[in-house]
């Protein structure tokens, strides 16, 4: 009996030896900003929330990777040179202009697209450039499609935290116009019960800038991230539907 138990406990051993080791999933490192821009995405509680976390996530699964997320205040982003991650989102070759030189980025195709609008009061939805005199920001963004006409007109640029703080400032009267991504103002006003509060004023500058993932050196990883946003572009769409973000921009 003592022969028979060795000999099981030997092959035992065997077994183990020749069992394969489990994979060792790929890496992927994302930076991305430190704001809450839901539905877009949010990173104020830890976890990237919103429609880029779960893009992500998706094209982890797909690809068998192992997620890691930076986040990184909106400038210093801005400025990321992909030092310390794989991947920045969001980003868009319209802004390497803003950036000292071209630092080498490579951009996929486009993920989805951000609508920047004016909210004003109802009353003031006609409203015209010429009658403005201040208009709140974002910190860390660039309204591009305002700093050109600022000479012209003379408003004032009043920067706040977030885009909540923006949409208030415009409700309480304490600007004339808040410059914000559209999806994102018509979520937090909801969430106080704000809808219909503030609308697009249709005079004023509007812009539809396409979000994409840049990087320097994953230049396969970047392959692969494009022919997802091909293969899964049902899935994706569906997404963006879910969080509300197939409004039509201009």
């Amino acid at each position: 009996m003592r022969q028979v138990i060795c000999l099981a406990g030997l092959l035992t051993v065997s077994c183990m030896s020749y069992a394969e080791p489990p994979a060792t999933k790929q890496k992927l490192t994302i930076g991305v900003q430190a704001i809450n821009h839901y539905p877009h995405y949010d990173f104020t509680s830890g976890t990237l929330r919103g429609f880029a976390g779960d893009l992500f996530r998706l094209f982890a699964k797909t690809n068998q990777l192992e997620l890691e997320f930076v986040p990184l205040p909106v400038k210093r982003l801005s400025k990321e040179v992909h030092g310390s991650v794989d991947f920045v989102y969001p980003d868009n070759p319209k802004w390497q202009a803003l950036r000292e030189g071209d630092d080498g980025r490579h951009y996929s195709q486009p993920v989805i697209s951000n609508w920047g609008v004016a909210l004003v009061l109802p009353e003031n939805k006609d409203i015209s450039l010429d009658q403005l005199s201040s208009v709140s920001i974002v910190r860390g963004f660039t309204p591009t499609k305002w700093m050109p006409l600022q000479s012209q007109y003379g408003y004032q640029f009043v920067e706040v935290q977030n885009t909540r703080t923006a949409a208030m400032m415009a409700l309480k009267g304490r600007v004339d116009a808040a410059e914000v991504e559209y999806h994102v103002a018509m979520h937090h006003l909801g969430d106080l019960g704000l809808e219909e509060t503030l609308v697009v004023a249709e005079s004023l500058p509007q812009s539809s800038v396409w979000y994409h993932v840049s990087t320097i050196e994953a230049l396969d990883m970047l392959e692969r991230f494009d022919l997802f946003l091909l293969e899964e572009s049902l899935s994706i769409q569906a997404l963006a539907e879910a969080y509300h973000l197939t409004s039509t921009t201009k």
